[in-house]
C-alpha cells in the first residue's frame, strides 16, 4: 500500500493505536457515560505513550488493540446496565458464551501479535473483576477465607475463561502449530523458553528494573501530561473501586483497576522489563482519569479544586524543564534541535490558561486548556523531535554510507546485539533483502569467513566481543548514537584503504560518526 519505506513500516501501528483510543472511548463510555468516554478517549490519544508507541514498527500496538477490544467485548456482554443505560449495576459476573467466543477471539488476535501474555493476562484480569464483584455479595457467608474461595469460584463460572481459553487457540493455534512443524519445534521452543520464561526469569539484553519503581515511572512518564493530576486520580480511583454506594461507577472502575494490576504487577515481577510491556494497561488508566475529570467539572469539591492547582503549578514546572532540559541533552546528540526547548512553552501557557479558567469558576475551560496542552505537547515531541533527532544519529545514519560496488560485490550484513531497526534500514541495502541476526562471537566469525566483504552493527557494549574475532583490516566505519535508548552503535566492516588501527580507538569518544584510518 505505501510501498517499502518508514510510512509502509509505521502505518499499521498509526490506524492500530487509533483503534485503541476508539475503543477506550467506547469502553468508559459504557462504563461511566459519555462525558467520561469522551475524557478517556482524549487522555488516551494525546499522552506521551500513545504518541511514542502509536509510531513504532513493533508488535505493541496490535497487542494493545486486540487486548482492548477484548475488553470492549468483555464489557459489552458482562455489563448489567443502570436505568440510563450507563453504568454497571452491583451483582455478579456472568458472560453469555456468545461474548466469551469473541473475547477469546480477540485474546488470539493478541497471541498471534506477542504471545501468551495477549491471552493469560486478561484472563487474569476478568476472573479477577468478577472474584472481587462476588466477594462483595452481601449474602455469602463464612470466614474470610471461604468467602473469597467461593467468590474465586463463581467469578470462573460468570467469566468462563475455559470458553475463553478454546476460542482463543481456535484462533492462534493453526499458525503456532504451522509454525512449529516447518521449524521442527525450534521457533516455539525458543519463543517460549526463551522470549517468555528467560524474559520473566532474568534481565535479557540490559533491560532490567526496581520491582517497585521502573513501572510506576514509566505509567508516570507515559501519561504525561496527564498525570499531573496522577495523586488525585488514584486516590479517586480507589475510593470509588471500594465504595458500596450503588452509583454505579464503582464495578466499572473495579474492572478498570483489576486490568491495571493485571497488567502492571506480573511486568514488575518479571527479569526483563520494558516500558512497552505494560502499554495495554493505558487504555484502563485513561478510563480512570476519564471518570475523574467528568466527575471533577460535574460535581465540583473544594479540597479538589485546591488540588487541582498543584496539578496546574507541575504542569507549568514540566514545561519548564522540557524548556531547560531539551537544548541541553540536544547539544550532545543534535545540537541543531535545540529549538526544541520551545515546546516548553505549551504546557507552561496551558497551566497559565487552565489555573484562570478554574479561576474564574470554569472547569470545563481548564479541563479543555489541559487537553489542548496535551494534544499540542506530545504532537510537537512525537512528530518534531523524532525527525530532528532522526538526522543526527540511529540505524538509519550508520548504514547511510552502504552502497553496492563492483569492486566489492553485493553487500552483506550481520547484526550482533543491535536494536530491530538494523533489520529495515540495512535489510534494504543487502544483496538477499535481509540482516543475518548473529548472537555469539564464533558466529560472527562464520558470518565474516563466508562473506569476507561483509559488514556489522554492533552495539558498542559487546565490541570487545566481536573485537575477538574480527579478520585482519576490519575497523570501525561509523558510530552513531541510537535514540532514545542513548546507545551507541557501531557500523564495522573492511577498512577503504591503509591499516586498520585498534578497535579500542572508536570507544573512546561519543562522536556522531568516526571513520578510521
Amino acid at each position: 500500500l505505501a510501498g517499502v519505506n518508514e510510512t509502509g513500516a509505521r502505518l499499521p501501528s498509526a490506524l492500530l493505536t487509533l483503534g485503541t483510543c476508539l475503543l477506550a472511548w467506547r469502553t468508559s463510555h459504557l462504563l461511566f457515560g459519555p462525558a467520561a468516554g469522551l475524557w478517556a478517549g482524549l487522555t488516551l490519544a494525546t499522552c506521551l505513550w500513545t504518541g511514542i508507541t502509536g509510531r513504532a514498527a513493533t508488535p505493541d500496538a496490535p497487542l494493545a488493540f486486540c487486548t482492548t477490544l477484548a475488553l470492549w467485548l468483555f464489557v459489552r456482554g458482562a455489563r448489567v446496565p443502570g436505568a440510563d443505560g450507563f453504568g454497571w449495576r452491583h451483582g455478579p459476573v456472568r458472560l453469555s458464551s456468545a461474548a466469551a467466543l469473541g473475547v477469546g477471539a480477540a485474546c488470539g488476535l493478541a497471541v498471534l501479535a506477542k504471545g501468551p501474555v495477549g491471552l493469560v493476562l486478561p484472563v487474569l484480569a476478568f476472573v479477577g473483576f468478577a472474584t472481587w464483584q462476588a466477594a462483595l455479595d452481601p449474602g455469602r457467608g463464612g470466614s474470610q477465607s471461604a468467602r473469597w474461595a467461593a467468590a474465586f469460584r463463581a467469578g470462573c463460572r460468570g467469566t468462563r475463561p475455559l470458553m475463553i481459553t478454546a476460542a482463543a487457540l481456535a484462533v492462534a493455534g493453526p499458525w503456532y502449530a504451522l509454525v512449529t512443524v516447518r521449524t521442527g519445534g525450534e521457533w516455539l521452543q525458543g519463543f517460549l523458553l526463551i522470549h517468555n520464561l528467560a524474559r520473566f526469569s532474568g534481565p535479557m539484553e540490559g533491560h532490567s528494573g526496581s520491582a517497585f519503581l521502573y513501572y510506576p515511572l514509566v505509567l508516570l512518564l507515559g501519561m504525561f501530561p496527564w498525570s499531573m493530576a496522577s495523586a488525585l486520580v488514584g486516590h479517586h480511583a480507589v475510593r470509588t473501586a471500594s465504595s458500596t454506594a450503588g452509583h454505579g461507577d464503582e464495578p466499572g472502575m473495579r474492572l478498570l483497576v483489576a486490568w491495571i494490576v493485571a497488567w502492571v504487577v506480573p511486568f514488575s515481577l518479571s527479569g526483563t522489563k520494558l516500558p512497552g510491556y505494560v502499554w495495554p494497561a493505558y487504555p484502563a488508566l485513561a478510563g480512570a482519569v476519564g471518570l475523574f475529570v467528568a466527575n471533577w467539572i460535574r460535581s465540583p469539591h473544594a479540597a479538589t479544586d485546591a488540588w487541582m492547582r498543584w496539578s496546574w503549578s507541575f504542569l507549568a514546572a514540566s514545561g519548564v524543564a522540557l524548556g531547560i532540559g531539551l537544548p541541553i541533552a540536544a547539544r550532545f546528540v543534535a545540537p541543531e534541535a535545540a529549538w526544541l526547548g520551545l515546546v516548553g512553552l505549551v504546557p507552561l501557557g496551558g497551566a497559565v490558561c487552565a489555573w484562570w479558567g478554574q479561576s474564574r469558576g470554569s472547569r470545563v475551560t481548564a479541563a479543555a486548556a489541559w487537553a489542548a496542552t496535551a494534544c499540542g505537547t506530545v504532537g510537537l515531541l512525537v512528530a518534531a523531535g523524532p525527525s530532528c533527532l532522526g538526522r543526527a544519529g540511529g540505524t538509519r545514519q550508520l548504514v547511510a554510507r552502504l552502497t553496492p560496488s563492483a569492486a566489492q560485490g553485493p553487500i552483506h550484513v550481520g547484526s550482533y546485539r543491535a536494536p530491530p531497526s538494523t533489520s529495515f534500514y540495512a535489510g534494504r541495502l543487502t544483496a538477499n533483502g535481509s540482516v543475518t541476526e548473529l548472537k555469539t562471537p564464533p558466529q560472527v566469525a562464520a558470518f565474516l569467513a563466508a562473506h569476507p566483504q561483509a559488514h556489522l552493527v554492533v552495539d558498542a557494549r559487546f565490541e570487545h566481543q566481536v573485537g575477538k574475532v574480527l579478520p585482519p583490516g576490519y575497523q570501525v566505519l561509523n558510530t552513531v548514537t541510537s535514540l532514545p535508548s542513548a546507545r551507541r552503535l557501531l557500523l564495522m566492516g573492511p577498512a577503504p584503504d591503509g591499516p586498520a588501527q585498534p578497535l579500542a580507538v572508536a570507544s573512546s569518544g561519543f562522536e556522531e560518526t568516526v571513520l578510521l584510518r
